[in-house]
């Protein structure tokens, strides 16, 4: 049994959902003014939902990819091409929690959320794995809607007021998910020609891809910034989102002018921690404002 989890909890890609689960707390605990029993348990509810629907999610895009991943050299020991978890049963999987997160929020009368869970699910698994995945270089960018929605569905667990800080906060997840892919894609270009994946680096030149990119992150950068422009916070956020932007600045010039790789990666490997600093920075901000 305790096997058959773990090769279950591998299959959901729990690296992948882990932060879209903190996107939808961050998301919970900033629309929380006052942390009474029913909203601790909002909260609890918001977590579980989008838990369930990245899960749920996950496993219908791997069934989806099933072909891919067993060609890719990255993919190919994952459960569902390595034969550990039976096709029929992947796919039920994957429609018991994704319809599971998407009740537990009717359940509790949070349909706003609810229709945020459904859209996100809707769009991650039919528009970007189903429709666009195999067909367009720039499928990632409508995938990135998906990546969003948990801080969207977090909010509105809690509340249905309406604020601009989770839809700045739902752009950056929108802007970072492009720089987050293409970057690793790019080490792997090789990978996805061979599977037919029409990514960003398998179309385009080194050259273009590299400034694609970096002018994604650049983009990235600017969005992070929203909060201090709108007055959200104040020059304290603006100062310490401008220090941690400076290596994405760095990264991005020597991927230009290296266009390699290695380079590459570099920028993958801090991008990937930077949508969780700002986030964190923001919640603090709030936190600070709110006691």
């Amino acid at each position: 049994m305790y096997n058959k989890f773990k090769v279950y909890l591998e299959y959901s890609k729990p690296k992948v959902w882990w932060l879209l689960v903190f996107i939808g707390f961050v998301g919970a605990l900033l629309a929380t003014k006052i942390f009474s029993i029913y909203n601790i348990i909002l909260i609890f509810v918001a977590v579980i939902s989008v838990t369930f629907g990245s899960i749920g999610a996950e496993g219908l895009t791997n069934y989806i990819d099933y072909n891919m991943d067993s060609i890719m050299e990255r993919t190919k020991n994952r459960p569902l091409p390595k034969g550990l978890i039976k096709k029929k049963n992947a796919l039920a999987f994957g429609y018991f929690f994704a319809a599971l997160s998407i009740i537990l929020l009717i359940i509790f009368a949070k349909y706003i959320a609810a229709f945020f869970m459904a859209l996100g699910i809707f769009d991650n698994v039919f528009i970007y794995s189903y429709l666009l995945k195999k067909v367009s270089p720039y499928s990632i960018i409508f995938g990135g809607f998906s990546g969003a929605f948990p801080v969207l569905i977090g909010w509105y667990t809690l509340t249905s007021t309406f604020s601009w800080l989770p839809w700045i906060l739902f752009l950056l997840v929108m802007f970072w998910i492009p720089v987050h892919v293409w970057s690793l894609a790019y080490k792997y270009k090789a990978d996805y020609e061979k599977a037919g994946v029409p990514m960003l680096p398998v179309i385009y030149s080194d050259k273009t891809t590299s400034i694609a990119i970096s002018f994604s992150s650049l983009l990235l950068i600017f969005i992070s910034l929203f909060p201090y422009f709108l007055g959200i916070f104040d020059y304290i956020y603006l100062i310490i989102v401008l220090i941690l932007s400076i290596p994405i600045i760095v990264f991005s010039y020597i991927f230009i002018k290296n266009q390699d790789g290695a380079s590459s990666f570099k920028l993958f490997a801090y991008t990937a921690p930077y949508l969780t600093f700002v986030y964190i920075i923001a919640l603090i901000m709030n936190l600070i404002k709110l006691f």
